[in-house]
């Protein structure tokens, strides 16, 4: 994966965590989570897909796990773009005894071969334009060019 990709991703992560809930749509995990990674995995996906399909053309799949541990109700999302796990809200489980990154990228992860099942989606522009999740998307890049700009 190209590394100003990886970059960017990793900064996303940054803001969305620096952002207070008001600054999230009230449509979206994020404005209703206790606060960001916890309970936002599926909109930071979206999200995540989003970007790398509008900004890189790049195609993604949103995967979701099911089961983790002795919760079998548990559920997880994350990208799968270019053969790469990307996540970056798997550090919501840390609490519970796990060990990750802020973010990830890669191409294999133990941690996301613990769920039981997965199902598997393309991003879609045209499924996600009915969501919050281009709004937040704005205000991730205004806050990405106001900090290239700093530079």
């Amino acid at each position: 994966m190209n590394k100003n990709i990886r970059k960017n991703i990793h900064q996303i992560r940054e803001i969305l965590a620096g952002f207070e809930k008001s600054d999230f749509h009230s449509m979206t995990s994020f404005y209703f989570s206790s606060g960001f990674p916890t309970g936002c995995c599926g909109d930071a996906s979206d999200l995540l897909g989003l970007y790398l399909l509008k900004y890189h053309r790049l195609d993604s799949e949103y995967v979701c796990g099911r089961g983790l541990g002795d919760n079998s109700n548990l559920t997880h999302a994350w990208l799968v773009c270019q053969g790469y796990i990307i996540d970056i809200t798997a550090d919501q489980f840390n609490c519970d005894g796990y060990e990750q990154p802020a973010v990830i990228i890669d191409k294999q992860s133990q941690f996301h071969e613990l769920f039981d099942e997965t199902t598997c989606r393309p991003t879609n522009i045209e499924f996600l334009n009915g969501s919050g999740i281009p709004s937040v998307l704005a205000k991730v890049l205004s806050v990405m060019q106001t900090l290239e700009n700093a530079l």
